[in-house]
């Protein structure tokens, strides 16, 4: 049976509203599209979509998250700042066919940043996939947040994600990260099981919605408000379990990774 998963996603900006309905990878996709006949040059740098949460009824129903996708080159302080806080932040990795990291999703209680890396071309060789249109101060602000020295950062298959960041992601590093699934089971690691053993059964859990929403873990410039939303829906849902049900206590006992050590020749 082909799984449909309806994601209504808003871009924010001042033009009419345009309803389009679009196939996605096997899925009923609605965009409510508010575009400019001519995008400004800061629009076409970054735009903020409505990332609008279809993994729980109940409390988290009408869940909505302002969503920034900004292209690595026009990264700044001003896209980050809200991120200045000792809260939990969740993350989610976005990749292309070939399974390279090519973006980056950071969110938390109240709004989502997606960094689209400049990449330049398939994985090259270990110690030399730095691109040369590389955005040192944006990254550096970018790093002050996957490093905080408290408030953890939260990620389905963290290890993995930690290891992209650094090789695929001009050697990112990150501080005080937590697998969430590494809190649950140590055998059964699929986000479904995570995600209900946290949560419980007091918030009725989407469970389809769930499996799809982790199934396609790349990112799609070609189908850009669909991934973006997905990108952003599995970083939003990272932050909120660390904080509902059982969630703090869970994630507690989970050892913190860091690779603020690594060594450069990895």
């Amino acid at each position: 049976m082909i799984l449909f998963l309806t994601i209504y996603v808003q871009v924010v900006t001042s033009q009419t509203l345009l309803d389009v309905c679009l196939e996605a990878r096997g899925r009923n996709v609605n965009l409510a599209l508010l575009m400019p006949t001519h995008p400004s040059a800061h629009e076409m740098q970054s735009r903020t979509i409505n990332m609008m949460q279809t993994l729980f009824d109940g409390p988290f129903g009408l869940t909505k998250i302002p969503t920034t996708i900004v292209k690595e080159s026009h990264l700044n302080a001003d896209v980050l700042s809200g991120f200045d806080h000792v809260l939990p932040i969740g993350i989610s990795p976005g990749y292309s066919s070939s399974g390279q990291l090519i973006a980056v999703a950071i969110a938390d209680d109240q709004h989502c940043v997606l960094v689209e890396f400049n990449v330049s071309g398939p994985r090259r060789a270990r110690g030399n996939n730095i691109p040369p249109n590389r955005n040192e101060e944006g990254l550096k602000l970018l790093q002050q947040i996957l490093c905080r020295t408290a408030g953890d950062l939260i990620a389905f298959d963290m290890g993995p994600l930690t290891m992209s960041l650094y090789c695929d992601a001009n050697r990112l590093r990150v501080n005080n990260a937590v697998d969430v699934q590494s809190g649950v089971s140590a055998v059964d690691r699929k986000p479904l099981t995570v995600i209900k053993a946290i949560i419980g059964t007091d918030v009725p859990i989407k469970e389809k919605n769930v499996v799809g929403i982790f199934r396609h873990p790349e990112y799609k410039t070609t189908d850009r408000n669909v991934s973006a939303a997905e990108l952003a829906m599995r970083a939003w849902v990272s932050q909120v379990l660390s904080s509902y049900g059982n969630g703090a206590e869970t994630l507690a006992k989970v050892p913190r990774i860091s690779t603020l050590d690594l060594k450069e020749e990895v």
